[in-house]
């Protein structure tokens, strides 16, 4: 029934029309980059809706002038992106866009949303977690959101955490990219450990797919 529900959300995401879509304080955008070495080896560990593999996530903040941004862990640090910028990036030597794909909190967690922002804002400038360790005060994109509606829903998870895997599941080895990546910056891989990525949240049954860029 759960993967019925995804398919139909997903579904009509492909058939919604952008002029009648608009975003709301809280939706959150997925991402599935087309570039970048890091981003190919998230897409060979996880899984998201439908054909995509998303590499990342923020959640939408309208400011009092009706601007919207997106709060996000990105590197180097936690900030609040611009719409624009966040949707079609102009990085240096990026030639294409990344997909993006909106959630929307079901009703009953709505409530949290206020909250959750204030929380987000309020870690604006914190580190990006490079290690993937819940806790530190350090920030990867998808435990941000995790631990701002954690805190928003009075220590209740909104999202579940994972067992965090950066194995190959064709080979069941640690991938050569994530071998490196964690040998770059000497840290231990954290294989075993909870965690959250943006592939499982899109896939979360707390959250409807509601549009497609």
């Amino acid at each position: 029934m759960k993967n019925l529900l995804l398919l139909i959300n997903f579904l009509y995401c492909l058939f919604s029309y952008a002029q009648d879509f608009k975003l709301q304080k809280g939706d959150l955008i997925f991402q599935e980059s087309c570039t970048g070495k890091a981003d190919n080896m998230i897409k060979a560990v996880t899984t998201s809706i439908g054909d995509y593999s998303f590499t990342h996530v923020g959640i939408v903040y309208i400011d009092n002038q009706d601007s919207v941004f997106i709060i996000e862990a990105t590197h180097p640090k936690v900030t609040v992106t611009p719409l624009t910028e966040y949707l079609y990036p102009t990085k240096k030597g990026q030639n294409c866009f990344p997909r993006s794909v909106v959630g929307r909190l079901k009703e009953e967690y709505r409530h949290c949303i206020p909250k959750a922002i204030d929380e987000g804002l309020a870690l604006v400038g914190k580190d990006y977690d490079d290690g993937f360790v819940m806790g530190n005060d350090k920030y990867y994109c998808s435990e941000l959101l995790y631990e701002i509606f954690l805190k928003a829903n009075e220590g209740i998870p909104i999202f579940p955490l994972n067992i965090m895997t950066f194995k190959s599941p064709i080979t069941g080895d640690i991938t050569d990219g994530w071998k490196e990546y964690f040998e770059k910056y000497s840290l231990p891989v954290p294989e075993g450990e909870l965690g959250i990525n943006p592939g499982a949240m899109s896939r979360s049954d707390v959250i409807d797919i509601v549009h497609c860029y």
